[in-house]
């Protein structure tokens, strides 16, 4: 009976860590202007395009940086593609612009030129130059708008940031949030219904996806913000998103700033990994949002790089990661074991206690607890290893469903790409076949068949979406605990 009651205590605990780790990470939760400006290693690259088509939405131009490619068009001097080398992707939706610039609700024409790292846009409105320059640096760029007083200005990101993960749509969109840094750093995706303003101070906004955050700091004077909840606005340029939307919080997010003078901001691009954004100290590294699980994720991903440096396959890394917890916790696990085992050998005596004083439970709970003295069995025992290996478990599951490094990295045959669940179901089904052999292998009483079963049938549902990085985790884990198990029975209980 205590044996039965442990399981399912087990059994539950691993249920509940994933379903609130869930709940959490889907629930809605900041550069030198003179260094900016400096001359890079590489030239900027000018590309104008000569078809009708074209030409009718403006000509465009082409900036080539060692870690991002720009594409800019004369239409409201705005950006038409921001492609991420190292990443391969592009964070401009289809048929859209990001900063591109409105004066009333109209989009503006600009000439343009290029001067060394930089890229001017100007016209003239009413009579008066309005100028654009855009100053690139390998993290983004600083954009300068001179303006006189009397014009009133749109710099627009209203398209929001396109989806990147096209073969998990539903899951990228699901991390999509809008963070604002002004007395302090606050997630404000709650405030925003169709269309909410932000007229307060603030230092930095920023748009994220599953993986990458724009960042917009305001350098000076960039006035208030408006923010927009896409995915309730009825237009064809955000037709693509509609397909996801039926599937919950699948919300895309779009900024516009309004100034009445002329102003700075400065733009970084980067990925969502602790170690970039905390090097800026402007406290984007809030932007990761590991919680209190946060130190253990970092702590887990750095020791998953060493071994990534070694074998070049973070699908290898886990599995070597999975089997050093098992060294680290197999005294727990022996113990564990042992616990597990000696409470078999008292079921005879249980049974008889529990036929002597079933009409009497508080009799039958001090003769329990008084036979576990006698033998020195303490029938908690078991719990204790997995209790002390919960937050290594929760924050594990955060790193192999949220770090960059997973992105499209391959594994074996078909394991193409970590961060997306297996195709075929082949790794979360062979996990519970495993756990269903384990758990064959360490239970003698009949009565706790049903549970057997149903627990590794309860645990492939659960695991059928996630992560293929996390499922290879599971089976890895799994595999060496079965060898465990056979090794200790084997070496200390005969």
């Amino acid at each position: 009976m205590e044996n039965e009651q442990q399981r399912l205590i087990v059994a539950f605990i691993l249920i509940i860590i994933i379903l609130l780790f869930w709940s959490f990470v889907t629930s809605p939760r900041g550069s030198n202007v003179e260094m900016q400006k400096a001359k890079a290693k590489d030239s900027l690259k000018e590309t104008v395009s000569n078809t009708t088509d074209e030409l009718s939405a403006g000509d465009t131009i082409l900036i080539e940086r060692d870690n991002y490619r720009l594409t800019f068009t004369t239409k409201g001097g705005g950006i038409k593609s921001l492609y991420i080398k190292r990443y391969e992707a592009e964070l401009v939706p289809e048929r859209c612009l990001l900063f591109d610039t409105k004066i009333g609700d109209i989009k503006t024409f600009f000439e343009y030129s290029l001067l060394g790292d930089s890229l001017i846009f100007w016209t003239y409105v009413r009579g008066k130059k309005y100028e654009k320059v855009y100053y690139f640096h390998e993290d983004g760029f600083v954009l300068k708008v001179n303006f006189p007083d009397t014009i009133h200005h749109i710099l627009s990101l209203k398209a929001g940031l396109k989806i990147t993960e096209e073969k998990n749509q539903r899951d990228d969109l699901k991390y999509f949030n809008v963070y604002v840094q002004d007395k302090k750093f606050r997630s404000i995706v709650g405030e925003i219904q169709n269309q909410y303003r932000l007229s307060s101070d603030w230092k930095w906004i920023a748009l994220r996806t599953k993986y990458f955050v724009l960042i917009v700091n305001n350098l000076a004077n960039a006035g208030s913000a408006d923010f927009y909840r896409l995915t309730k606005l009825n237009s064809e340029i955000y037709s693509a998103f509609v397909s996801c939307a039926a599937g919950g919080n699948v919300n895309r997010y779009g900024i516009e700033v309004l100034a009445n003078s002329s102003f700075c901001v400065s733009v970084l691009v980067l990925p969502i990994k602790f170690s970039i954004l905390a090097k800026y100290q402007k406290g984007y590294e809030q932007i990761e949002h590991g919680g209190i699980w946060g130190p253990i994720a970092r702590l887990i991903i750095l020791i998953l790089n060493v071994f990534y440096s070694f074998v070049k396959n973070y699908g290898w890394a886990i599995v070597i990661f999975a089997f050093l917890l098992k060294i680290i916790f197999f005294p727990l696990s022996r113990q564990m074991i042992i616990s597990q085992r000696q409470m078999q050998l008292l079921q005879p005596e249980l049974k008889k206690l529990q036929e002597k004083f079933k009409n009497d439970p508080q009799t039958l709970n001090r003769e329990m607890m008084h036979l576990y003295k006698v033998y020195r069995v303490n029938p908690f025992s078991g719990c204790l290893p997995l209790l002390i290996q919960f937050p290594i478990f929760i924050a594990l599951y955060q790193v192999l469903t949220t770090a960059i490094e997973f992105r499209r990295a391959p594994f074996i045959l078909w394991i193409s790409d970590l961060s997306i669940k297996d195709p075929y179901y082949v790794l979360p089904i062979a996990m519970g076949v495993l756990m269903l052999l384990q758990s064959l292998i360490t239970t003698v009483d009949p009565r706790q068949r049903f549970m057997v079963i149903m627990m590794p049938l309860i645990m492939i549902i659960i695991f059928l979406n996630f992560p293929s990085g996390l499922q290879l985790y599971w089976f890895g884990y799994n595999l060496l605990s079965l060898l465990e198990n056979f090794l200790i029975k084997r070496k200390v209980l005969g």
